[in-house]
């Protein structure tokens, strides 16, 4: 069964609406699909029932932006979005994205950037922010506006307080959901891949996303052997934002598929 278990939609930072990505989805051959939208399960919803009628299966997922060192995003699947409690939990995680965001907002009009948004807006983020940028002229293209402005390097990045990759499973794992590293080759090249799991493996962690469109298969080999080192579950997706699409034939095996409760 052909899988992506990495997309987002309207609800955060993606183009298309839930609904519409789910067809997408189905489209291109897409059995099995979580929405993983950062920091906000607004979307899941809606995802969950277009899966319905499109007789797809799906899990409820969510990708929370977490902040250590640098950016480290924890997916979060198979979690009790309904939940009032986690709802309230995540809730607070929205509002320290709403804190950076209005923080970028005022260092890029610092920069002369003027982009006329509102950057408190409910489920705004980089990506949305960049796709202006782009649209205005302050940047070339999506890569440039974060290697120039967003991104950790950026003249307008913000470390305010976030959510820490701990706090991040934690929540994930206190809610019956499978907290898992989210698009790990970064932290291959940085050679922590096995220092971050070892420290968040005693707290929950249960996956690595090893199957991502720029995974080499060298890169896909080392985070395989790191997952099969730990006892990890290999996951994969396409991080679609609905621009564009990028290569990704992932069938999950069926430990995967036992461990996000997919029957």
């Amino acid at each position: 069964m052909k899988a992506d278990l990495h997309v987002h939609t309207s609800a955060s930072d993606g183009l298309l609406a839930p609904a519409e990505v789910a067809r997408h989805m189905r489209e291109l051959g897409v059995g099995l699909l979580s929405v993983t939208d950062h920091d906000t399960v607004g979307g899941l919803a809606e995802a969950e029932e277009a899966c319905r009628s499109l007789g797809m299966r799906f899990v409820a997922g969510i990708e929370i932006s977490a902040h250590s060192v640098s950016e480290i995003h924890v997916l979060g699947y198979n979690i009790d979005y309904k939940n009032p409690v986690f709802c309230e939990e995540i809730a607070k995680v929205k509002e320290m994205r709403r804190a950076r965001n209005i923080e970028v907002g005022r260092k890029l009009a610092a920069l002369g950037v003027e982009l006329d948004i509102d950057f408190a807006a409910d489920g705004l983020g980089r990506m949305n922010i960049a796709r202006i940028m782009v649209e205005k002229g302050f940047a070339k293209d999506i890569q440039d506006a974060f290697n120039r402005f967003l991104g950790p390097n950026g003249k307008a990045y913000s470390d305010t307080r976030r959510t820490s990759p701990l706090e991040a499973v934690k929540l994930i794992a206190a809610f019956g959901g499978v907290p898992v590293l989210a698009h790990p080759k970064k932290y291959l090249q940085q050679k922590t891949l096995r220092l971050l799991v070892e420290g968040l493996k005693p707290f929950g962690l249960k996956g690595i996303e090893t199957y991502y469109p720029t995974h080499s298969k060298e890169d896909v080999d080392a985070i395989c052997a790191v997952a099969d080192r730990y006892g990890l579950v290999k996951t994969g997706g396409s991080d679609y934002h609905g621009e564009e699409d990028k290569a990704l034939d992932y069938h999950p095996s069926f430990a995967t598929l036992r461990a996000l409760g997919v029957k």
